[in-house]
C-alpha cells in the first residue's frame, strides 16, 4: 500500500476498517516519497484531525479549509463560492509528483473536494482519498469517498483488510461485522457473553454507572452528552476536597483542576483546534486556564473559555472519530445509527462496552439490531437506492394485480 501511494497513479482511494493501520501506512508512504524527492501534504476535514495526522505520520498536515483558502477559494454564509487571486504559503504549494492526501475523506463535503481536485490538477499533483465509508459522513453534501472510488476504477481502489488495533483477535473479527452490519444479533449475543454489553433497567441507572467508568464515554445525542458531562463532573468533584474554580462558560458550567475539556473553535493564535481535548492543570489570577494535551501545553484566555470550551468527560461520535484510547463506552439509544455505533465501539484498544436501557435481553437485542440497520454512513447513491428498494419491499404499498382483460392485451 505504501508503494502504491508513493507511485505514479493520479487518483487513488484507500479504505480500511477502524484500526486497520491507515496511519501506519501513511507514515511509510511519506518516507518513500521523501526518498524520491516528492512531498506528501495531508489535509483533513477538520483541524483537529490534521493535528493528529501530523503528529502520527510526521508529515505536513492542515485542514482542507486552510489549503483551499490559501489557493483563493472563498464561500459566503449561503454556500456560494468564488475564487480570488492568491499567493499560497510554501506549505500550501504543490508540485509535479507531489501527493495531496485527504485523510478521513468520508467526512469531506463535495464543495471542498471539488476545490482540492482543481488545486491538484492545476499543479500536476497526485491525489489520494483515505477513509472508511462505514464511519461518519460529511456535514453537508457528502458521498465524496464513494464518488472517488467510482472514478478511480478497480486499479485505483485499495483496501486494508486486517485489523491491528485491538488486543483481542476475536474482537477484531466482531468489529468487522459491526462495520458491515452483518449478523447483528450474533454480535450482540457474543458481546453480551463477553461482558461487553451491559443492560440497565433505566436511563438514570445507566447514567449513574457511566459516571464511575474509566475511559472514553460516547453518546449520539447532544443532550445526553451534556447530561453525562454534568453528572460525571459533579460526582468526581464531590469526592475531592479541592472543589471547582470559578471559571464559567456560556452554558453555566464551572471548571476545576483535572477536568477534561474540549476546545470548540479553531484558533491559530492559541494553537487549538475544534474538538481538541485537554486536561485543566491550573488557573491564573485573571482566570486564564492552563491545560495540557496530546500537543503540549496551552494557556486559554477567559473569553475563549467562556465562549468556546465545554467539558469532555463524554463526547458525541463525531468527537470520538479519529481517537484511539484504552477503553471506551457507548450509550446506545433509540436514535443511535450504525455509523455512530461502529465508531464508538472501535475506539478502545483493550475494551469497548455498549450500554443499553431495556426491560430484558430480548428488547436490548432488538435495540442493537435496529441501531445497526439505521445506516447513516455515506455509502453513495447506489447504496441509498438499494436501501430505498429494500424499504419499499418491506413497507411500501402492494401493487394490485393487473386485470385479466389488460393482461390479454
Amino acid at each position: 500500500m505504501a508503494r502504491v501511494l508513493g507511485g505514479y497513479a493520479r487518483l487513488l482511494v484507500v479504505e480500511g476498517a477502524a484500526g486497520s493501520g491507515k496511519t501506519t501506512t501513511l507514515a511509510a508512504a511519506q518516507k518513500m516519497l521523501e526518498s524520491s524527492g516528492s512531498r506528501m501534504i495531508i489535509v483533513t476535514p477538520t483541524l483537529q484531525a490534521a493535528s493528529v495526522a501530523a503528529a502520527e505520520v510526521g508529515a505536513e498536515a492542515h485542514s482542507a479549509g486552510w489549503l483551499v483558502h490559501q489557493h483563493g477559494y472563498r464561500w459566503d454564509d449561503d454556500g456560494f463560492s468564488w475564487r480570488v487571486a492568491a499567493d499560497p504559503q510554501p506549505a500550501a504549494q504543490l508540485g509535479y509528483g507531489d501527493l495531496l492526501l485527504i485523510d478521513e475523506a468520508g467526512m469531506l463535503d463535495q464543495d471542498t473536494a471539488l476545490a482540492l481536485l482543481k488545486i491538484a490538477d492545476e499543479n500536476y499533483a497526485r491525489i489520494a482519498f483515505v477513509g472508511d465509508r462505514h464511519q461518519l459522513p460529511a456535514v453537508g453534501r457528502g458521498g465524496v469517498l464513494d464518488l472517488a472510488a467510482t472514478c478511480a476504477g478497480t486499479r485505483g481502489r485499495w483496501s486494508l483488510e486486517t485489523v491491528h488495533r485491538f488486543s483481542d483477535p476475536e474482537y477484531a473479527e466482531l468489529s468487522l461485522l459491526m462495520r458491515s452490519g452483518d449478523r447483528a444479533d450474533y454480535v450482540f449475543d457474543t458481546l453480551l457473553a463477553r461482558g461487553e454489553v451491559v443492560i440497565h433497567p433505566s436511563m438514570a441507572e445507566a447514567l449513574q454507572l457511566l459516571t464511575r467508568v474509566d475511559g472514553l464515554v460516547v453518546a449520539d445525542r447532544r443532550d445526553l452528552v451534556s447530561q453525562l458531562n454534568s453528572t460525571i463532573q459533579d460526582t468526581r468533584h464531590s469526592a475531592t476536597t479541592g472543589g471547582l474554580q470559578r471559571v464559567g462558560t456560556r452554558d453555566g458550567r464551572i471548571f476545576g483542576i483535572g477536568d477534561p475539556i474540549s476546545t470548540r473553535r479553531n484558533d491559530r493564535e492559541l494553537d487549538v483546534a475544534n474538538r481538541d481535548t485537554w486536561v485543566i492543570t491550573g488557573f491564573d489570577a485573571d482566570f486564564t486556564v492552563h491545560v495540557t494535551g496530546r500537543r503540549g501545553r496551552r494557556a486559554l484566555p477567559p473569553r475563549y473559555v467562556y465562549e468556546h470550551v465545554e467539558l469532555a468527560y463524554a463526547t458525541t461520535a463525531y468527537g470520538a472519530q479519529g481517537q484511539t484510547v484504552d477503553t471506551a463506552h457507548l450509550l446506545l439509544t433509540e436514535t443511535t445509527g450504525a455509523a455512530s455505533a461502529y465508531v464508538a465501539m472501535t475506539r478502545g484498544r483493550h475494551r469497548n462496552t455498549a450500554h443499553l436501557v431495556a426491560k430484558d435481553v430480548a428488547t436490548a437485542r432488538q435495540q442493537w439490531v435496529q441501531a445497526f440497520s439505521r445506516d447513516r454512513a455515506d455509502l453513495g447513491p447506489n447504496r441509498a437506492a438499494t436501501i430505498a428498494e429494500r424499504d419499499v419491499e418491506r413497507y411500501g404499498a402492494v401493487r394490485p394485480p393487473m386485470p385479466e382483460d389488460l393482461r390479454r392485451t
